[in-house]
């Protein structure tokens, strides 16, 4: 419902700004139509984004988190950051390991190689996530530790395109047969070889060395890294 009429912007807006307000106060303007206002303001209440007690109109518990995401000056919503979970799962063979490679069919960053990841639902906790995602998009079950956090900004010819924070989380040994993806291709690739396999990572090699190195030598602690990108692929 993020794209609604201005006037139920206003609505909104001047609900959040008060602790309860009258019918006359809530109008944007006192020179609106009656009729015109109460149309806006039954399609809130219908959305259960505000009730009435008495003469007075209040936020629902809804609405104060959805109206929360208005610019109340430029009366529009504040685009928020994607949060999504990334897995990376290493399997043992032997004295040997193999990575879990997925190559994206999808657009953006159509080709790209990396690993699976998916978006955080509202009200989900992370480790639930990643192990949701892990499932949905391999067919494979594990138990996820969190390793870092690390939130991009991607710009495009000087504009910001994308603003995302990925959490990224371990799998060993995960269990299952790898399903069919239609999304993306998987692939078990051997440590050693990763390099050789890898052709089109997403963002630099040196990052994907990076994350690599990362997850073999974890060692339990969480951290966090911020970084500035630019997305030819976007």
């Amino acid at each position: 419902m993020e794209k609604i009429h201005k006037i139920q912007l206003s609505i909104l807006r001047n609900l959040l700004l008060s602790d309860g307000i009258t019918f006359t106060k809530l109008k944007p303007n006192e020179d609106m139509e009656n009729n015109k206002f109460v149309f806006h303001l039954n399609k809130l209440i219908d959305a259960g984004l505000i009730n009435k007690e008495s003469d007075l109109y209040f936020l629902t518990d809804i609405g104060k988190e959805f109206a929360g995401r208005i610019d109340t000056d430029e009366l529009k919503f504040v685009k928020q950051a994607k949060l999504s979970a990334w897995c990376c799962s290493i399997r043992k063979l032997g004295k040997k390991k193999e990575i879990l490679i997925g190559t994206r069919k999808k657009q953006p960053f159509y080709g790209c190689q990396g690993f699976i990841a998916g978006k955080i639902n509202y009200g989900e906790k992370v480790l639930h996530a990643a192990k949701r995602e892990l499932y949905e998009e391999t067919g494979l079950k594990g138990e996820p530790k969190l390793v870092q956090i690390r939130h991009y900004l991607t710009h495009k010819e000087g504009k910001l395109v994308g603003d995302k924070f990925m959490f990224l989380c371990l799998f060993e040994n995960p269990v299952g047969e790898i399903s069919l993806n239609y999304e993306v291709e998987l692939e078990w690739v051997f440590l050693d070889d990763i390099f050789k396999y890898i052709k089109k990572p997403f963002g630099s090699i040196e990052e994907f060395n990076e994350i690599i190195n990362l997850v073999i030598n974890y060692t339990g602690a969480i951290s966090f890294i911020e970084k500035i990108e630019a997305a030819d692929d976007f």
